[in-house]
């Protein structure tokens, strides 16, 4: 399997997770309610092929073991991320943040303050000071590829 046919796969699931879980993710109010659906976010990604998850992948600052793929269409100036972890919670957290910011140009995702999306959600309040840590890591190798 191929970066860009893993590419393929996991599109239109972040689609779907932007139009129906993000908004159910917002409307829930109790912690447990909104880790269940982080736990079924982490469930739809495709998995990553074993062979393509290589140590400088892995994401430095996650609690997990995170990787993290990257792939710049130049002629458009889109950028497409991959992602998968050992852990489903923090699956399902970089699926949120890569249904985000996948095919967005440099320029936006320059601009864009994942972190402050992330706090609209109200997740941070919930997660473990190595968990939000492991996020800000994440945001910043997402920002480190424009």
């Amino acid at each position: 399997m191929t970066l860009e046919q893993l590419l393929a796969d996991t599109f239109p699931v972040l689609q779907d997770i932007q139009q129906t879980d993000l908004a159910q993710l917002q409307q829930e109010k109790d912690w447990q309610s909104k880790y269940r659906i982080l736990m079924q976010l982490g469930k739809k990604l495709p998995p990553v092929p074993e062979k393509m998850k290589q140590p400088h992948l892995l994401v430095k600052g996650c609690e997990s073991r995170a990787w993290l793929m990257h792939y710049h269409d130049k002629v458009a100036d889109k950028h497409f991320f991959v992602l998968d972890s050992d852990a489903r919670i923090v699956k399902g957290l970089m699926a949120i943040m890569l249904c985000l910011v996948n095919g967005m140009s440099s320029t936006e995702l320059a601009k864009f303050d994942l972190c402050h999306k992330f706090d609209q959600l109200n997740l941070k309040p919930y997660l473990s000071q190595s968990r939000g840590n492991g996020l800000t890591a994440m945001a910043e190798r997402i920002k480190a590829c424009c």
